[in-house]
């Protein structure tokens, strides 16, 4: 059976102080949140804990340490969107 368990930021002594409680702020408190955030909108993550792109690679390269590689995979896949149609009631 697969560990489906979230890794909660405080669990990694090595992230820093300061950005895990800006991340904290909104709502951001497991690797795996982080993570996806930081592939999907890393120019926004950067901005809201206010650090260079460099410091941003490092803090996304100590998470990733923390994941399963399937959810790293996942994450990375180019996002795309399937269309629904119109849904009408009979």
């Amino acid at each position: 059976m697969r560990d489906l368990a979230m890794q909660p930021l405080k669990g990694i002594p090595a992230f820093p102080t300061t950005q895990r409680s800006l991340l904290e702020q909104y709502g951001i408190t497991s690797a795996e949140a982080f993570f996806d955030h930081a592939i999907h909108d890393a120019q926004g993550l950067r901005r809201a804990l206010h650090v260079s792109q460099a410091e941003l690679d490092r803090l996304v390269t100590l998470a990733e340490g923390h994941l399963t590689r399937g959810f790293v995979r996942r994450c990375r896949q180019p996002v795309t969107k399937h269309p629904r149609g119109v849904i009408v009631d009979g």
